[in-house]
């Protein structure tokens, strides 16, 4: 399977290519049964590079109702947790990358992204 095709949840939307980065969501519940839903939603996933694999330490930030970042650890992962519903700007940024930023809705079904950057040219 690769790496775009792989988003968690049920819906799926399409890649899209925008400024150097494929973006692939999905959506999914997070809430188990006999357990109290977070005040939030949970916003994860993985940055990978054009030209390689995962990438450690890439900065992933959300900017709306709430401000909130992340940094990917050594397998590319993220995970922002209690995500208020709302409008968001999304940003993911890698040194040697080309940055990625667009906008995001999050409801009431956790967020789950698979993110491709692209390799700055002559790098």
């Amino acid at each position: 399977m690769s790496l775009l095709s792989r988003v968690s949840g049920g819906a799926r939307r399409h890649g899209v290519l925008l400024a150097g980065l494929v973006l692939c969501l999905g959506l999914a519940g997070t809430t188990r049964p006999g357990h109290a839903a977070a005040a939030g939603a949970t916003f994860s996933g993985t940055v990978a590079g054009s030209d390689q694999g995962f990438l450690t330490g890439a900065s992933v930030i959300i900017d709306g109702p709430v401000h909130r970042d992340a940094k990917t650890d050594a397998d590319g992962r993220f995970t922002i947790v209690d995500v208020p519903k709302g409008r968001y700007q999304v940003r993911v940024m890698a040194d040697g990358y080309l940055p990625m930023e667009r906008p995001m809705e999050v409801g009431d079904a956790s967020v789950s992204v698979d993110v491709v950057l692209l390799r700055l040219p002559g790098l």
